[in-house]
């Protein structure tokens, strides 16, 4: 309780509220004096100022006011262990009644998520940037080194439109598309460069099973057929064990997956995605699909569910400084002819398209397979990309464009683009 009666004084005495807005302190931190936090609180919010001592002390008689002269890192240090140490305790107990419970998972999703609760409390510690140059570093091991910072989706053409491909520690990509275009195939087309290149991937799946994804990842590293594998051709059978036989040595990589019901409860919210993660020490992660994710929301509207959902992945792509890529539904707005979808286009809720940083729609027509870039932070040099497909042997064929170069896409969103 001291800390936090030293804080208040702290500020009563400067009539300064940045200590609490630039660390964003809120109540919860004062557990013992959480009334004269939100008096001071709500009378800044309400006049702009921190009340005098003769006001703050009309209200509450009995408070003790006492000379501080600790810093302020010292402070909010131990304001910050306090709160921990009290956190954690009330986890722990409530794992170890789990535990009794035999709800092992539930435990393991419940610590698992309070550890990164724990580590969120930093200190606010601004980079000033033009005494700081250390990002030329950056920019050189970029030029020496560039898989290091971005993996390949498997389609050069969208790699080069994109700038390298998908940014291995800062991109929450969407793909879109209605159903049965091929939005499942395309991720895993994905997920096979990123093998390729020795990455740790995983993958959820939330409707087919391990055996017809796995079927698709063979199909698309070998063209084999895919019906041939999914109905048990027996005339490709050596064909296809001796790719198997050697699958594991020809690829640098890991590939996991996991279904809804490898979970307790099957239950699959994005607790359970971290779990999956650091169990795997993922590089990338694949969700197959947003809408086949659960949330903790107790809202029971599907939009704010959704837009739940985003946030905590987007939250989980900048905690584990991992790539994230989602397939999520297109709505059923209708588009004229020659129209390009928009962010807006996308289903369930406006927050995914905000949350995103590359949003790639696709649309199919016969074996014409189109690409069509909506969102891409860092830029995009091409907005559509047309490709001759074979879904059955996991062909892709780029068909390049030998007309001028297109018009703007006017439902492109700009409002992350560097440039």
């Amino acid at each position: 309780m001291l800390v936090q009666l030293q804080i208040l004084n702290l500020i009563l005495s400067s009539g300064n509220i940045g200590f609490i807005i630039d660390n964003n302190l809120n109540a919860d931190y004062f557990p013992n004096l959480k009334k004269e936090f939100n008096f001071i609180f709500n009378h800044y919010q309400k006049y702009g100022t921190v009340p005098d001592q003769a006001t703050f002390l009309n209200n509450f008689p009995d408070f003790e006011i006492i000379q501080v002269r600790e810093s302020e890192d010292y402070l909010l240090t131990e304001l910050y262990r306090t709160k921990n140490e009290s956190f954690l305790a009330n986890t722990f107990n409530k794992i170890r009644e789990l535990l009794m419970a035999g709800k092992t998972d539930e435990a393991m999703n419940l610590y698992s998520s309070s550890s990164i609760q724990v580590s969120n409390n930093k200190h606010l510690e601004a980079v000033e940037i033009l005494s700081d140059i250390s990002r030329y570093d950056s920019y050189i091991a970029k030029c020496n080194n560039f898989d290091q910072f971005y993996v390949s989706t498997g389609f050069p053409e969208l790699d080069d439109s994109l700038g390298g491909g998908i940014d291995r520690k800062n991109a929450y990509f969407v793909i879109s598309a209605r159903a049965g275009i091929g939005k499942t195939l395309v991720m895993i087309k994905f997920a096979t460069a990123a093998v390729a290149k020795g990455l740790r991937v995983g993958l959820y799946e939330g409707e087919m099973t391990v055996d017809k994804i796995a079927g698709r990842y063979d199909t698309l590293v070998s063209n084999i057929s895919n019906g041939a594998i999914t109905h048990g051709n027996i005339e490709i059978a050596n064909k296809y064990k001796r790719f198997l036989d050697g699958l594991a040595s020809s690829q640098k990589g890991k590939f996991y997956i996991l279904t809804r019901d490898m979970v307790s409860d099957n239950k699959m919210t994005v607790d359970v995605l971290r779990n999956f993660v650091e169990k795997y020490d993922l590089d990338i992660l694949f969700v197959d699909q947003l809408s086949l994710l659960d949330s903790t929301s107790k809202s029971r509207v599907s939009y704010e569910q959704a837009a739940d959902i985003s946030k905590a992945l987007k939250n989980l792509q900048v905690q584990k400084h991992i790539p994230i890529v989602v397939a999520s539904q297109q709505n059923r707005t209708s588009l004229e002819s020659g129209e390009l979808a928009g962010t807006q286009n996308l289903s369930l809720s406006d927050r995914i398209g905000q949350d995103a940083t590359e949003v790639l729609f696709l649309t199919k027509e016969d074996n014409i397979l189109k690409m069509n870039i909506a969102k891409a932070r860092d830029g995009c040099k091409k907005y559509v990309l047309t490709y001759s497909v074979n879904f059955d042997n996991g062909t892709f064929i780029y068909v390049p464009d030998d007309e001028e170069p297109e018009e703007e896409n006017s439902n492109y969103d700009k409002g992350e683009e560097a440039f």
